[in-house]
């Protein structure tokens, strides 16, 4: 990154830097073969977070992860801000050496993607990877020393504040049993590993015996913050985890206790958590707001506003919030055959738009998540 003595037009460091740092991130990655002291340079903690705060400007794309039931194939694609597909991902071989099936996200943070694998057999524990595509890094958590047989459910989430990025693991009394003895356990055990220390523990999550994690693919997070959707005694929670303190919440929502099992689904809009799910036999969609409010205990999740949509179709199924939209797919019937089109609704005009270049099957589910580019590597490197 030294001028020589025939440069005519040398830039000095600071400003070429501030360059770089604007840039794509698919530029960033085919630049590192530039030079070694650049290559260098896109690795260093510094430089990516700068790369980081600047790319939150950008729009994120959606991505769609789409699982085909009757052909038993997943495939993963990135949507732009005009629904078309700008990329198709492939899992890499160490996550999916034998095309297997049983894999799913359970969150994207800074351009990582947390996958969850399950094995196919409830008596192998599953396994979690984290993965950047961008990067083409991966990497396998290690395992915990608990031995569970059966499903936990995850989340995953980053904190600004400790610069770290942590996965959370449940393991509720419904799913919980010791290989030696073979006897249902009756607590919930949680587990938290950060990035940063390669490294898991175990936390009490003050929650009761009749408490549980419900729709396991249902989580989100914004800064600081992973939730999830549960149940605790026969009612409706939202389940908050704060990534500083590694502190539980439970926050009820009884208005929505008829209606909450019913094609329900959990986004970040403007750094607030949004529930929204249909009513049965109805074309509308209820809305839910919640933001952190202090209480007594610390901070805790409030229902601050809530609305109703009108979605002019009963067959409406949300997936995620992405950018200012709510994504949709909707249920139609092709040469007699039902098929799936996405629909989205703009919470800031009111105004639904319908796309046809993207359907699947009724026999395929799908979710979206928000994913940017980025540099983040998957081997504790800090985000500051």
């Amino acid at each position: 990154m030294k001028a020589s003595e025939g440069d005519k037009h040398f830039l000095p460091i600071e400003i070429i830097i501030n360059i770089l740092k604007r840039l794509p991130a698919k530029s960033i990655v085919r630049f590192r073969c530039v030079c070694k002291d650049w290559k260098n340079l896109f690795k260093t903690p510094s430089f990516i977070a700068d790369h980081i705060h600047h790319s939150h400007h950008e729009n994120p794309f959606l991505l769609l992860h789409e699982h085909n039931l009757q052909q038993r194939r997943l495939s993963l694609r990135l949507l732009n801000h005009e629904m078309k597909t700008v990329e198709v991902l492939s899992l890499p071989p160490s996550i999916d050496p034998f095309g297997h099936v049983y894999w799913e996200i359970i969150g994207s943070c800074n351009g990582l993607l947390c996958v969850v694998v399950d094995p196919a057999s409830s008596r192998s524990p599953c396994s979690l990877w984290l993965w950047n595509p961008e990067i083409r890094e991966v990497r396998e958590v290690p395992q915990t020393t608990n031995d569970y047989w059966d499903k936990c459910q995850f989340g995953f989430g980053y904190s600004s504040v400790l610069s770290d990025h942590k996965i959370v693991r449940f393991c509720h009394k419904q799913g919980r049993r010791k290989k030696e003895d073979a006897i249902w356990g009756y607590d919930i055990k949680v587990e938290v590993f950060s990035l940063n220390t390669s490294s898991w523990k175990e936390l009490e999550s003050g929650a009761s015996q009749n408490t549980e994690i419900i729709f396991p693919t249902i989580s989100g997070s914004a800064d600081g913050t992973i939730v999830w959707l549960g149940r605790q005694d026969h009612c409706p929670v939202v389940v908050s985890f704060t990534i500083v303190t590694e502190v539980f919440t439970f926050t009820p929502i009884p208005f929505a206790r008829h209606h909450l099992y019913y094609r329900i689904c959990l986004g970040v809009y403007d750094n607030k958590f949004v529930i929204f799910w249909n009513r049965r036999s109805s074309c509308l969609i209820d809305m839910c707001v919640l933001e952190e409010v202090a209480s007594e205990s610390g901070k805790s999740l409030y229902c601050t506003e809530e609305d109703t949509i009108i979605s002019f179709s009963f067959a409406l199924k949300p997936l995620s919030i992405w950018r200012n939209e709510i994504v949709c797919f909707d249920e139609r019937k092709v040469e007699g055959q039902p098929r799936y089109f996405l629909k989205l609704f703009n919470l800031t005009t009111r105004k639904w738009k319908e796309f046809h270049n993207f359907s699947a099957g009724r026999e395929s589910w799908c979710y979206g998540f928000n994913y940017k580019r980025s540099l983040v590597s998957v081997c504790n490197i800090q985000v500051e």
